[in-house]
């Protein structure tokens, strides 16, 4: 193959001007691109920087301005105090826990406490940690949109929020940002840490906020050895921390997790700041429960370092709360639960002011809600709405485990030990009626009992089981006309099975509580002819919701039971509506007595594991009577089914209406039961 002989280069020639103008061309996207990522901001006028140290100096001054609608209503003492608390932490140091009513705006005030600790330079490497980490990022999300939005932080702080706002919120811009002189403006973005541009002034002087470092977390993160390298080579530790509610429900419940999230804080947070070094740090909580993290930093003897300050909604309660108040939550119930709103209480209270008013002391007087005339009616009405919860979220005072009554303990071992001497399907002597008591959970199976009681309110355990087979199980996404159809079935099968027992039925309560509520009322209407045993509805409410009046209320109320009734699908419906926590003690207390003991359950020969857990499930934490005279229960609810725990109950309630309570019989004398042996269906 032959080779031609390359050209000459001569200097002038077309190529060269190509590659020239290539070279040109180059140069100027470079410099185009560059010149796109320069940004410039524009120093505010004398006056403005002015007002600007003015506000800076006088931290709820400063809230005010920019937070706008957010702090529109007057202080109360309490926020004074606090803001007074948070000044000389981020001034002085020093560390300060702080609990506050919910609403009490205290996560509003903290957000915007960490954008003036960063925007004035107060401090310059800010942790906040939270509970998880998603309620801490939402800080992180709170001021990436001030300074991207916010006016007024823009009049004053161009130089952060011209860079923010340069990036568009995308992190890549902000990587890749320019200043003026054409070097890095050092802003950062990412989902869990912001750092301010670093610039200087017109004057060639640096701002205060340059650097400024905004980092979030969950508390049971990875929060230990936190530094940063600077551009000078210092290395910036933390030096102050936010804690915004770092417990949550769940863990505030736990001993262990509480005893887990203190040693986190005391050990990992305050060494933060380095070996040798003190943190500052703010902790805003809620008391859930005596004994949890937030009372034990709250407690002066315990952590002597923290200096603890307690609010509460009510400093002082009326002279009035037991008695014109009384009157006020019963018309307030009664209106409320008829659905025509609470503008009579109002109006009761309207003309009972002074009297109601008297002696009261609350800590917000602006804290007033839609439709409310004062800060202690918005009170007042929360403690009604929120029940005993109103102690811990509204007065960091919740209610101690064991106030009221005593509490009890109750476990799966202590019920299986309650087996009396008989077998299934034997009836005691001293047994006066039977209720037979049916719990609806389609997606599985229906839950009976079949229980005894003499006039005492002893009670036996004659028969339980489970109803699994078709029609069910009801599946979710079957179409509710479906799933309806299959209850309404099912029932009509086990009314059956429940009938071939050949025992007299003093009641047949078929819980009718949810969605199927129409079902079942149609069941009960036909259940004599459908299966040959008349079937009840009933529903059990909690304490907070139970109203034994109302217009659909029939006839007189019995113990803690009563009969409601309405008129649906051409014909009048009635139900038997019960106080649910009230019975689930009852029906718990009573496996504490020995068997055969005035008020004891007792169980058949056999095994009994599933049973006994299951009534074990529902656990009573607390239970105590508040101001407003309203006695309440609050249930931890372990992990599986309690379908029999619901039976159980529902058993006793439905005993209470036919006549037998707490107090004995209060029936009349009936015939005596002559059946004592309960025919055994076949395949059961």
């Amino acid at each position: 193959m032959a080779f031609t002989k390359p050209t000459e280069y001569k200097a002038g020639t077309s190529s060269d001007r190509a590659v020239a103008q290539h070279i040109r061309h180059t140069k100027s996207v470079e410099a185009g691109r560059k010149l796109a990522r320069i940004v410039k901001h524009v120093d505010p006028d004398t006056k403005t920087k002015a007002a600007r140290t003015r506000l800076e100096k006088d931290l709820s001054g400063w809230l005010r301005f920019h937070g706008g609608e957010a702090f529109s209503s007057p202080w109360s003492p309490d926020h004074t105090r606090i803001l007074a608390k948070i000044t000389t932490a981020m001034n002085k140091g020093g560390l300060f826990s702080l609990a506050m009513p919910r609403g009490g705006g205290k996560s509003t005030i903290l957000k915007w406490v960490t954008a003036y600790v960063l925007l004035t330079g107060r401090r310059k490497y800010v942790v906040v940690i939270a509970a998880t980490a998603e309620m801490a990022q939402a800080i992180v999300d709170f001021i990436r949109q001030q300074i991207t939005e916010s006016d007024t932080l823009h009049a004053h702080y161009p130089h952060v929020t011209t860079y923010a706002r340069a990036t568009d919120g995308k992190a890549i811009k902000a990587r890749y940002q320019l200043r003026a002189d054409g070097k890095a403006s050092g802003i950062l973005w990412s989902k869990t840490t912001l750092v301010f541009p670093e610039v200087v002034a017109q004057d060639g002087k640096s701002y205060a906020s340059n650097g400024a470092i905004l980092e979030t977390h969950g508390l049971t993160g990875a929060i230990r050895g936190k530094w940063k390298d600077t551009k000078t080579g210092k290395v910036l530790r933390p030096d102050f921390v936010i804690l915004d509610d770092p417990q949550d429900r769940s863990s505030a419940e736990s001993p262990s997790q509480c005893a887990m999230r203190e040693r986190i804080i005391t050990g990992d947070v305050l060494g933060l700041a380095g070996p040798k070094k003190r943190i500052a740090a703010v902790m805003t909580c809620t008391i859930i429960r005596k004994g949890d993290l937030a009372d034990r930093f709250l407690d002066h003897a315990l952590h002597p370092e923290w200096q603890g300050e307690i609010c509460r909604l009510v400093n002082k309660w009326p002279k009035a709360q037991e008695t014109l108040w009384k009157e006020y939550e019963k018309i307030y119930r009664e209106e409320t639960s008829e659905g025509r709103g609470f503008g009579k209480a109002t109006e009761f209270y309207k003309i009972h002011r002074a009297a109601m008013d008297d002696g009261a002391d609350v800590s917000w007087e602006s804290r007033i809600r839609d439709g409310e005339i004062s800060a202690l009616q918005t009170a007042e009405n929360l403690l009604i709405e929120t029940g005993t919860q109103f102690w811990a979220e509204y007065q960091n005072e919740p209610i101690e485990e064991g106030a009221g009554d005593i509490l009890y303990h109750l476990d799966a071992k202590l019920i299986c030990s309650r087996i009396a001497d008989r077998d299934p399907y034997i009836m005691p002597e001293w047994v006066v009626t039977s209720i037979f008591s049916t719990d609806i959970n389609p997606s599985y199976a229906l839950t009976s009992a079949v229980v005894g009681f003499g006039k005492d309110q002893t009670a036996a355990v004659m028969w339980y089981g489970l109803f699994e087979k078709p029609p069910l199980p009801v599946k979710n996404d079957m179409p509710q006309q479906e799933r309806a159809r299959k209850v309404f079935e099912a029932l009509v099968i086990h009314g059956k099975e429940l009938a071939a027992l050949r025992c007299r039925n003093d009641g047949w309560y078929v819980d009718a509580s949810g969605e199927y509520f129409d079902s079942v009322q149609r069941f009960c209407a036909g259940s004599q002819q459908l299966c040959g045993i008349q079937a009840m509805a009933a529903t059990g409410s909690a304490g907070r919701n139970y109203k034994p009046f109302g217009k659909n209320v029939v006839g007189q109320p019995r113990e803690n039971c009563h009969m409601r009734s309405d008129f649906a699908d051409g014909r009048r419906r009635k139900w038997l509506n019960w106080h649910a926590d009230y019975w689930r003690e009852v029906a718990q207390r009573a496996w504490l007595g020995s068997v055969g003991s005035p008020g004891s359950l007792s169980l058949f020969k056999g095994v009994h594991g599933d049973f006994a857990d299951q009534i074990c499930r529902e656990e009573l934490k607390t239970k105590g009577v508040g101001l407003s005279g309203k006695l309440e229960w609050i249930w931890k609810t372990n992990s599986g089914k309690h379908d029999y725990g619901d039976v159980m109950a529902q058993a006793f309630a439905g005993a209470a209406w036919g006549g037998i309570g707490t107090s004995g019989s209060s029936r009349r004398e009936v015939e005596p039961m002559k059946m004592r042996v309960l025919a055994q269906p076949k395949g059961w």
